[in-house]
């Protein structure tokens, strides 16, 4: 058999005029475009093809296809066609001569008389039904950044437009063969397959086998399924009629690409694409001979001849169908016998009937995305599924294999032993938003652990992870990060619940005051409570929607002060997203799952960051964006939340020193959290390239076994971080990519900060101890504006001046002071004390030492000096505890009471170097059996001989020594003790008295007054 090389007469959209006439032939636009119309959102584009990429493939990438050889169909010449009546009588003779006298008779007669009446309506109809069938639906097509397809989203069913330069020859040698012999020669119509059919008609037999591909289009595209499937005269009729019509107005080639994008190949299998794909996962330019014959064959009974049922019977039927449509071919001429043997003889390698959801939790996030931009580049929802549109993702399919390695790997070697069964991951670019790798579950398909569930998208207590936000809210508000809390015990009252919270730290210990730094960086309890207590829960909501949070909402009843603990609930995806704020310092770019976005025809539609460079045509429609960069934030408190988030050094004292957070040569920053009963293991880091979110857990909230966020989320965090950053090839992925270098930004100065642990009582010194420094605001940091802009908060920063009136206190730092005090008479610092009835009669009650002297009085005031002190908490229930724990410590607090000319005309009596203080009982206390009493009684070299312990009280009307004297002095212990239990009830009180030289009271401390019993 001589092979036909000769291109096909249709090539690209191009038609040759040797078929039909130039002024009668019409071209088939390009799939998605109707003739004469123009679609919403992408006009027709003349005088250029873009050739449609294959789908498993980068569905749009410029590449250079295999060429096959299409056959040359040649046809006679032949003159326009019309219906006269010499034409009508040789049909009739020719139908009278096979047989169908009658029937062919009536039925030529009928078309000749419809056809002058009907052609105008019918080729109008045909005007309508083309361009519709030219839209019907098309597979969407999800694909990761690079073009390895994610999944096909469809409804009815797939379908991918191709052109017929597209097809394997073999697929259209076949289909010819098998559905219309005469294709490239009739009108349209077979008249005598016609005559056939209508004598079987005539006398009762089965029909069939009366339908050109040119009738089978129509009845495809023109009729809806009920009429589609009726057998009737009539249907006939008017599909022939259209057949014709149809035959005049478009070339063959255009008919037979229509064709083979529109008819039905079973197991939801749309066009000759679709069912390449569904059953040889393969394009149709690449279908073999034998493939091409099977596919060719399914179209007569696609229920039937299904090549996916393992039933022995069907798959008999599929092999005959395909030994049939080979014989044909053989027939025409269109291969050898040899060909047509060797062709059943080669194995069917079937593609898997499911279709294959990669990476899927992150996939259907992406078409989630897909369905919310659908409107902003005016399109229907109903193309989510009928479109045909290419959609690439963000996903790099190498980080998402990281991922889900090494999350798997780490929940393998912990699931016994801390019962816990899931983890997810998100990786972020900071610079762009885009999600380079989304993990939901370790395994999708593992219904014991909801692995269907997207726990990266699903809202979970984040635990401490949560705090930076607050203190960054805290720095916008005007704190340093060198600002003082005091980490002590607290207890809130809730007034929804009437009930005490009192959070207590992970470590169960309390730590006095400590710098912001330090708090967040140990991420200590106590002081982000009081944190968010400074800066309002309504206004940590606002900010945490600045930075993209949405699941906590702005209703502020909902929540507590355990909110900067974690007491509401974020997703992952969100949580990643707000640190990726402060890695890209201040601007937030929300996250996105999509880059690029074509039409059926390769047409742009939307790109995000230059997402489709190297694909599709742009139009000038074309929606092309980059990443907003929205500034929500003072990039001074970014840079400082990082510099306190990456101190290795600051985090040691609870994280320690050697731990997952630590990424040696990388400059990270990261934040652990862990919620009540481990439920839930966060870790969310980053550096200037990449912001991972890490949680660890079980869906179903059950809770897990001594596993934290240290433990169990950061050694996955940590992985991630240091294979991105030691993989080149992985690293490469983070562009556009940005030195790690930390510089700081204009604005921030390092300061010298006091030591808070030199800030002790007794301190004569008016200057504080040296101790680290810190970074400070040169200016009040940017804060959102009435417009939601960024501007300035205030004045610019200035030193304090000294005041005029009223007392003389003066910054060191944020958090210490220098104030000029009068040390006051004990018994008027205990009246003091007791006037305050609740603090005092919850034993929280500690007599004032100093009161605060007017500036306006100092020179009249012999024992005004200036010491150093720590400043005390804002609230009043804080400041007592915080009291009692400086009390305990032997630390400065800052007096809160400016003297009175009372306080001034007493006390001033003190030893210099001496310290004697009781620090329980507490004030007010009942004991009960042996009292204990604690405290320090302290003086320097020289100065005393001892102290001695002395009480007063029902039993005792002179001050009477109940222990020593001791000539060792004593911090923080026990200075002695008595039995209560044989003591008359009543309220005593207990005082140290430091002895000195010679040997009489060199100082007597504040009496403490304490209830005994007598049991």
């Amino acid at each position: 058999m001589e092979q036909d090389t000769a291109r096909s007469r249709y090539d690209d959209d191009r038609v040759h005029s040797d078929v039909n006439s130039p002024q009668t032939q019409r071209q088939l636009p390009p799939p998605g475009v109707m003739p004469g119309q123009t679609i919403p959102h992408m006009p027709p584009q003349p005088q250029q093809a873009h050739p449609v990429p294959p789908a498993h493939g980068p569905a749009h990438a410029p590449q250079q296809y295999p060429q096959h050889p299409q056959p040359q169909y040649t046809v006679p010449p032949r003159r326009k066609r019309r219906f006269t009546g010499s034409n009508c009588l040789l049909y009739a003779l020719a139908l009278l001569v096979g047989g169908g006298i009658l029937f062919t008779v009536v039925t030529v007669a009928i078309i000749a008389i419809l056809w002058n009446s009907f052609n105008r309506t019918l080729t109008e109809r045909l005007d309508q039904i083309v361009p519709q069938q030219a839209n019907t639906f098309q597979t969407t097509r999800i694909y990761d950044r690079t073009g390895n397809e994610l999944w096909q989203v469809f409804d009815e069913g797939r379908r991918t437009r191709i052109r017929l330069s597209e097809v394997s020859p073999h697929v259209i040698d076949a289909t010819i063969a098998v559905e219309d012999a005469s294709f490239y020669e009739n009108p349209g119509i077979d008249l005598q397959a016609i005559g056939r059919a209508g004598l079987n008609y005539f006398f009762g037999t089965e029909a069939g086998g009366a339908s050109s591909i040119t009738q089978q289009l129509v009845r495809n595209i023109a009729f809806d399924y009920e009429y589609r499937t009726e057998r009737s005269a009539r249907r006939k009729i008017e599909e022939a009629l259209l057949a014709l019509v149809m035959t005049r107005e478009y070339s063959k080639d255009a008919i037979l690409e229509m064709y083979l994008n529109t008819i039905y190949y079973g197991n939801v299998a749309y066009g000759i694409e679709a069912a390449a794909q569904t059953y040889f996962g393969k394009n149709a330019r690449d279908l073999t001979l034998g493939e091409a014959s099977l596919l060719a064959g399914l179209p007569q009974s696609p229920a039937n001849l299904d090549p996916f049922n393992p039933d022995p019977t069907v798959q008999e039927a599929v092999l005959a169908r395909r030994r049939v449509v080979l014989d044909l071919m053989v027939q025409r001429g269109k291969i050898t016998r040899a060909q047509a043997e060797a062709a059943l003889s080669e194995p069917l390698v079937f593609a898997n009937p499911n279709v294959n959801l990669r990476s899927p939790h992150f996939t259907l996030y992406a078409q989630d995305e897909l369905r919310s931009l659908l409107p902003a580049i005016n399109l229907p929802e109903a193309y989510m599924t009928t479109g045909g549109l290419s959609v690439y993702t963000t996903l790099d399919a190498d980080v998402q294999a990281l991922i889900e390695r090494v999350a798997r790997a780490q929940i393998d070697s912990i699931r016994a032993q801390h019962n816990a069964n899931n983890a997810a991951v998100v990786v972020l670019h900071p610079a762009t938003g885009e999600i380079l790798a989304m993990l939901g579950s370790v395994n999708y398909y593992d219904d014991s652990i909801d692995g269907r569930v997207n726990v990266a998208t699903s809202p979970r207590q984040p635990g401490s992870s949560i705090k930076p936000l607050t203190y960054a809210l805290a720095m916008e508000q005007g704190n340093s990060p060198a600002h003082v809390l005091w980490d002590v015990e607290i207890h809130f009252g809730d007034p929804s619940t009437g009930q005490a919270y009192s959070p207590v730290n992970y470590d169960r210990r309390f730590h006095g005051p400590v710098r912001m730094r330090d708090a967040l960086a140990n991420s200590y309890n106590i002081p982000a409570v009081e944190m968010l207590r400074q800066v309002g829960v309504e206004n940590l909501l606002a900010f945490a929607e600045r930075l993209g949070i949405r699941s906590l909402g702005r209703d502020a009843s909902r929540f507590g002060l355990s909110l900067t603990l974690g007491g509401g609930e974020v997703t992952l995806l969100e949580l990643t997203q707000a640190y990726s704020v402060f890695a890209n310092g201040g601007r937030l770019n929300p996250a996105t799952s999509i880059l690029c976005i074509l039409d059926g025809d390769g047409n742009v539609l939307y790109e995000y960051e230059r997402g489709c460079q190297g694909r599709g045509q742009p139009l000038a429609q074309s929606i092309s964006m980059g990443a907003p960069a929205t500034p929500v934030l003072d990039e001074r408190i970014a840079f400082v939340i990082g510099d306190i988030l990456g101190d290795n050094a600051a985090r040691s004292p609870a994280m320690g020193a050697n731990s997952p957070l630590r990424t040696d040569g990388i400059a990270s920053s990261v934040k652990t959290g862990t919620t009540d009963n481990f439920r839930d293991n966060w870790t969310v880091g980053y550096t200037q390239n990449v912001v991972v979110g890490v949680w660890v857990g079980n869906t179903d909230a059950a809770e897990m076994q001594g596993t934290t966020g240290l433990t169990g989320a950061a050694p996955i965090w940590n992985q991630v971080i240091t294979s991105l950053y030691s993989d080149p090839g992985l690293f490469s992925r983070l562009e556009p990519a940005r030195s790690d270098e930390v510089i700081a930004p204009v604005g921030l100065r390092r300061g010298q900060l006091c030591d808070l642990n030199a800030v002790t009582e007794p301190n004569m010194s008016p200057d504080c101890a040296p101790g680290r420094s810190e970074w400070l605001f040169d200016s009040p940091p940017l804060a959102p504006d009435e417009n939601g802009n960024l501007a300035q908060s205030g004045a610019d920063y200035a030193p304090t001046p000294l005041p005029v009136n009223g007392p003389l206190i003066e910054n060191l730092d944020p958090g210490v002071i220098r104030a000029v005090v009068h040390r006051l008479d004990p018994n008027l610092a205990m009246m003091l004390a007791s006037a305050n009835p609740v603090a005092y009669a919850g034993g929280m009650a500690v007599p004032p030492t100093y009161c605060l002297v007017p500036n306006e009085v100092v020179a009249q005031v012999p024992s005004a000096m200036p010491q150093v002190f720590i400043e005390a908490p804002p609230f009043p229930d804080e400041d007592a505890y915080a009291r009692m724990y400086a009390a305990a410590a032997g630390l400065a607090i800052a007096p809160r009471d400016a003297c009175t000319p009372e306080m001034l005309a007493s006390g001033g009596g003190y030893a210099p170097g001496v310290t004697a203080q009781i620090t329980a009982p507490r004030p007010g206390e009942t004991t009960y059996g042996t009292v204990f009493v604690m405290g320090t009684a302290a003086w320097s070299p020289g100065q005393a001989q001892g102290y001695k312990m002395e009480i007063i009280g029902p039993q005792f009307p002179n001050w009477t020594t109940f222990a020593g004297p001791f000539g060792t002095p004593v911090m923080n212990s026990e200075l002695g003790n008595f039995g209560g239990a044989g003591l008359a009830p009543g309220t005593y009180q207990i005082r140290i008295v430091i002895i000195g030289m010679d040997s009489n009271n060199l100082y007597e401390s504040p009496p403490v007054p304490i209830n005994i019993s007598g049991s």
